[in-house]
């Protein structure tokens, strides 16, 4: 089975999308349940694990049974109280009421790109800092590449940046000459952009955004500079997770490569979904074929095994089908990953 160190207090599995990091994240958090109380953030679209967990997929934890907790993440919901935590020093309960109505933000808690990979991380630095769980493990978004989720804090802190509120907030200043700015090129396809997403009003609704947040730019910042700080901490420990197939090894060792030159705490990787009966005998002639080309593949598995850093330790894990997927099973697949 998969050891994590003593120390670590986060777990991050990334990876692309469709090589189980979902149900990969529920069943560690399900072994390291026997002895440390653990919350497991999960993205599931398809509600599959939720149900499985027996939890309703509404942003709430669960207690799915002793010290195991989950949560299916809400991402509106998330952004949400993102935002709301960040003004809650500072605005009124009416200036908070309208930016929630605010066009601009519907469209950037629901549709920026983003916004999803960061509402995940407030999630997870919530939890941590808390302190209430052993280990938080968060099963990241299925993103189209990893460093959306690595750079989202960047993404969020550029959009909130001090220069852009106030090259908005006050669009009728005449001595600024803000309408000669939005004449040059760049930015009127910026607010092109825009306007297709907010409307005609569009310059009134991000005046009014902006002027909700102008006073809320420290605490933005300090929560964007307390997801950072998550990612780097030694605590944190990040898992990729990848399958038997040869252009996903190809991403994962570069993927593994380029995590580790950020900085980031890579400790291990799984090779998921390796077929469990790839050893039993077989005579039907396509089947036998089949066969022979996973183990083909398994073969190039171990001969990748070599070029990723010598002091990550690589795993494999069975192939699970779907309707094998239940809380009782979870910590068998954590305690069947086995080191290649």
């Amino acid at each position: 089975m998969i050891k994590v160190a003593s120390t670590t207090k986060t777990i991050i599995c990334i990876g692309t999308g469709g090589v189980g990091k979902t149900t990969m994240s529920a069943s560690l958090a399900s072994g390291l349940s026997k002895d440390k109380k653990v919350l497991v953030l999960t993205i599931d679209p398809s509600l599959r694990l939720a149900q499985a967990l027996g939890i309703k997929p509404d942003g709430e934890v669960y207690k799915v049974k002793q010290n195991l907790y989950a949560c299916t993440l809400n991402h509106q919901k998330a952004f949400q109280d993102f935002v709301l935590k960040a003004a809650k020093s500072t605005a009124t309960k009416e200036e908070i009421e309208k930016l929630l109505e605010n066009k601009l933000y519907k469209q950037l808690s629901t549709q920026l790109s983003g916004s999803q990979d960061f509402s995940s991380l407030f999630k997870l630095t919530e939890f941590v800092n808390s302190k209430e769980y052993d280990i938080v493990i968060l099963d990241t978004p299925p993103a189209q590449h990893t460093w959306h989720f690595l750079h989202a804090p960047e993404k969020i802190a550029q959009l909130f940046n001090e220069g852009v509120a106030q090259w908005f907030r006050d669009p009728d200043q005449k001595d600024v000459g803000f309408f000669k700015r939005v004449l040059n090129t760049g930015t009127s396809q910026v607010l092109k952009i825009l306007e297709n997403l907010t409307g005609s009003e569009f310059v009134k609704e991000l005046s009014m955004f902006f002027k909700a947040i102008q006073r809320w730019q420290t605490p933005l910042e300090k929560q964007v500079w307390d997801c950072h700080k998550v990612l780097t901490a030694k605590s944190t420990e990040f898992i990729l997770v990848t399958a038997l197939d040869p252009s996903r090894i190809s991403e994962a060792l570069r993927l593994s490569s380029e995590i580790e030159k950020q900085g980031y705490n890579l400790k291990s990787i799984i090779i998921n979904r390796v077929p469990s009966w790839m050893n039993e005998e077989v005579s039907a002639g396509p089947l036998v074929r089949y066969v022979e080309y996973l183990k083909a593949l398994e073969a190039r598995l171990l001969g990748s095994k070599s070029k990723f850093g010598a002091h990550l330790k690589v795993y494999k894990s069975q192939e699970l089908s779907h309707n094998q997927l239940h809380v009782e099973n979870l910590s068998d697949i954590y305690h069947n990953i086995e080191l290649i």
